[in-house]
């Protein structure tokens, strides 16, 4: 790529700052299309174990579908399998609600859910 620059002189100067140019051109292309690629954010789906491991206080994996069953964490399904996009989850980590009111952050760390109890009576 680099190539050493050969001695200028006055008669050679319009093709040199010709060349130069025609680099500075190249240059901008590539990072133009380095700014669009990082610029874009890649979509990054996690599994029920990877969202254990990502979030705050490593919660367990029935608490997990207990959040999905109460319709309290955002949550995709394909198939029968779950998936979690990374960004939707920041987004509720923090409180958000995808509204442009960003006067207040909230942070709201997930905590554990209440056990079920089972209830008394029934069949006798």
């Amino acid at each position: 790529m680099y190539q050493p620059i050969e001695s200028v002189t006055f008669d050679s100067m319009p093709n040199a700052v010709s060349k130069l140019m025609k680099e500075v051109d190249e240059m901008k292309e590539m990072l133009q299309t380095i700014a669009e690629r990082v610029g874009r954010p890649q979509k990054q789906w996690m599994s029920v174990q990877d969202l254990i491991e990502y979030l705050p206080g490593k919660p367990a994996r029935q608490t997990i579908y207990s959040w999905i069953w109460k319709k309290t964490i955002p949550y995709h399904k394909a198939g029968a399998k779950l998936q979690f996009l990374k960004s939707e989850i920041d987004a509720w980590i923090l409180g958000k609600d995808n509204s442009d009111d960003d006067d207040e952050v909230v942070i709201r760390v997930p905590v554990k859910a209440r056990p079920i109890t089972p209830k008394k009576g029934g069949r006798k």
